[in-house]
């Protein structure tokens, strides 16, 4: 969670593998905000700032849905220059082209005039670095920082640099072709800090001092010389931990290429969707690209980060969701994300970072306030739900690929993570997962609603742990009966039928504990005293999609899941509009989740609730098409449809975008609604489709199943109930079920 009052959603994101940068909508980065050139976990630029003749250019356009590259269209202010001469505005074209390459950023600038007459213009960039922590940057509170150094221009190389509390020196090189008329600096005030102001930052913090630091800042001016219709360009390059020599020019157009090429291969290997709404097809495109740019390439594979900006890092659980939410379209994103997890899964009891033997990590981070230890993220395991969710989605990656080399990698892993489900994670004996943080920077709520005040009492009260959430119990169910389902297959037979008639167990008992008759629906929670905690809250979607839900209460559940209080018009509410702490702007207590209902829907379709489902799916796709890009954020406001005055979704500010697990969400509505079931052991798939409203037909090619890939198009029938399957490719591979 960001700072407050800091719209992320109108910022200009770009990132390639460890690498981003947001700037606001001109380009720029001002100080005094989270804007920034990011490398692992590190601000390195903190203030760019480009001006014409010491005035800000006039933004006419911006675009950045290409995720590695911007193009912004600028234009000048009216200029009085030294000489006299007056230069009306929107007579210079200011262009600002800048793509992500090479662990950095690359810009190019350039400027046209429209003028008869030479035109003599300084063009002047501000830059800065103060090389903050990105815990630092969202607010928490440290008692003191390393130590910034002036700029340095060596061998036409600008060079930013920083020595951290840690030892290790940091620096940004960047280079100009072609170079400045003229570099000077500007020294930092006493101290850095320009102001202070109180902020609560992070769900589960309370409210922090948020500095604001003034680093020495280098000046960069060209004396341009504009001819008549005739351009001028400037590149920039900036590389964090680069070498300190200049760069040509011409790598602009070549990283260009590079990256197109890139994307174009990324698109190929997926399987494509694509329907004959045209609507659809292009936020499905948008999440496709956006799940590209959010994926970095570690040992192991493909690996998503959580979003971008406060969690371009490796998470355990939007990791393992968002690998869930994609087996359709790329399952070697599952693979990579349980190698990557496998390798730093739990092995011993470190109460700081909330660690145990088997338990998968919440959260890993890579700056200086980890190397110190002032934070726990090395990495931190505070998480309850990933170690479940790592075995679930290793069940899943089989039934796709029955990969017999990941299998054998893997399953070691597995077992340990179901040992840590049974050792460690039933805090109590009781049969339930509970959590409750040993560490004294943990987070109090350990499940995806993880902010301070997600679980409470009807009065106000907080449950006191440990806790034992119902999606959670529904995760170790589906973990433990996928797996012996599994190993059934395989020929471990006493290994699956322990594990089934565990799954059985806990099936009884979380129907009996977790049920509220005068609600007709299951709780939010049970605290440290069994106590429910009654509250109507989404989590109990994921119990239908796990399959936990007693057949004879799924109605009910379905039926209030879908009541004005929880569907909004826009999706289904974290929480009832009826409970006492209900706030549609609130992080957890009342938004709305893409992927919190692409897993509400994929369960009620389990359930048989096919027309509930496509609701659900349909009005996310109507609140996405009415952002920017057609890019569904984190998540948006919880505010009741208001089809008389034509309402759109309103914009949580400070929701992550793009995010990996909100993505995967219409991917995720692209299995659900084909009703596509696989079993890439006999490399067949069956479908049982329901289409949204306004499609008619699917087309999918090249869908990987085990050895083979599938290809087939399903069409609406005369009935709005029935669908026909043409298969294009392996047939006989694809079976039409019908009720």
């Amino acid at each position: 969670m960001a700072a407050p009052n800091e719209q992320v959603s109108g910022q200009l994101v770009l990132k390639e593998d460890e690498t981003f940068v947001t700037t606001n909508p001109e380009g720029d980065i001002p100080l005094g905000q989270s804007l920034g050139l990011y490398y692992r976990d590190t601000r390195y630029i903190s203030l760019y700032t480009l001006r014409v003749e010491g005035k800000e250019p006039v933004l006419l356009s911006a675009s950045s849905e290409h995720n590695f590259m911007a193009n912004l269209q600028l234009a000048n202010p009216a200029l009085g220059l030294p000489d006299g001469t007056t230069i009306l505005p929107n007579t210079i074209s200011i262009r600002r082209n800048r793509l992500m390459h090479g662990g950095g950023m690359r810009e190019r600038i350039g400027m046209f005039s429209y003028n008869a007459f030479p035109v003599r213009l300084r063009l002047q960039i501000d830059l800065g670095a103060d090389f903050r922590d990105m815990f630092d940057v969202r607010g928490f509170r440290r008692e003191a920082r390393g130590t910034i150094h002036e700029p340095r221009w060596e061998n036409q190389v600008l060079v930013l640099s920083y020595t951290g509390l840690d030892g290790k020196e940091r620096h940004i090189s960047i280079s100009f072709d072609p170079p400045p008329s003229q570099v000077w600096t500007s020294p930092a005030p006493p101290g850095y800090v320009a102001e202070q102001r109180l902020d609560a930052i992070y769900p589960g913090n309370t409210a922090t001092v948020k500095d604001i630091i003034v680093p020495p800042t280098a000046h960069a001016l060209w004396e341009v010389q504009l001819q008549p219709h005739t351009p001028w360009y400037m590149n920039l390059t900036a590389v964090p931990e680069g070498p300190l020599e200049r760069q040509p020019a011409s790598l602009f157009d070549a990283d260009a290429r590079h990256l197109r090429h890139d994307y174009e291969e990324w698109y190929s290997e997926n399987t494509r969707l694509s329907t004959d709404n045209e609507v659809f097809n292009t936020i499905l495109s948008r999440s496709l690209a956006d799940l590209r740019v959010l994926i970095d390439r570690v040992p192991g594979g493909l690996l998503p980060a959580a979003g971008i900006p406060w969690y371009s890092v490796p998470f355990g659980r939007d990791s393992l969701i968002t690998g869930l939410q994609t087996l359709m379209f790329r399952p070697d994103i599952a693979a990579g994300t349980l190698r990557f997890l496998a390798r730093y899964q739990g092995d011993k009891i470190d109460p700081w970072r909330d660690e145990e033997p088997g338990k998968i990590l919440h959260e890993i981070r890579f700056g200086e306030m980890a190397a110190l230890g002032e934070i726990p993220h090395t990495p931190y395991y505070g998480t309850v739900d990933a170690t479940p969710l790592f075995v679930m989605l290793f069940v899943e990656l089989m039934r796709w690929t029955n990969d017999d080399t990941v299998y054998n990698q893997l399953l070691p892993h597995v077992w340990r993570a179901l040992e840590w489900i049974d050792r460690y994670g039933d805090m109590d004996g009781d049969g339930f997962v509970e959590y409750q943080t040993k560490s004294r920077w943990g987070l109090r709520n350990q499940g995806w609603k993880d902010s301070w005040d997600s679980l409470k009492f009807p009065d106000g009260k907080l449950p006191e742990p440990p806790i034992a959430l119902v999606e959670v119990q529904a995760y170790v169910y589906a973990a433990k009966m996928g797996m012996a389902q599994l190993l059934l297959h395989r020929g471990d037979r006493a290994g699956g039928a322990r594990l089934a008639q565990e799954a059985q167990v806990l099936k009884e008992q979380f129907n009996s504990a977790f049920w509220m008759p005068e609600s007709g629906f299951y709780a939010q929670a049970l605290d440290g005293s069994k106590r429910q905690v009654p509250s109507i809250a989404s989590n109990v979607g994921h119990a239908l999609y796990c399959g936990i839900v007693d057949p004879g209460r799924a109605a009910q559940v379905v039926s209030r899941l879908m009541a004005p209080d929880m569907l909004c018009g826009w999706g289904i509410r974290t929480l009832s509009s009826e409970e006492p702490h209900f706030n549609p702007m609130s992080y957890h207590n009342g938004s709305v989740w893409p992927h919190d209902n692409g897993i509400i829907a994929a369960g009620m379709r389990r359930y048989g609730f096919h027309r509930e489902a496509a609701e659900v799916m349909q009005q996310v796709v109507e609140a996405g098409i009415r952002f920017k890009m057609f890019r569904l954020p984190e998540l948006y406001c919880g505010f009741a449809r208001d089809l008389r005055y034509y309402s759109v979704p309103a914009e949580y500010p400070v929701s992550c975008s793009p995010q990996a697990w909100a993505a995967g969400a219409i991917p995720h509505f692209c299995q659900t609604m084909l009703g596509l079931y696989p079993e890439a052991r006999h490399n067949s798939a069956s479908l049982r489709p329901c289409l949204l409203p306004g499609i008619e037909r699917v087309n999918v090619t090249r869908m990987r199943l085990g050895d083979n890939t599938i290809s087939f198009q399903v069409l609406k029938d005369c009935s709005p109930d029935r669908v026909t399957l043409q298969v294009h490719d392996n047939p006989g591979r694809v079976e039409l079920v019908t009720d």
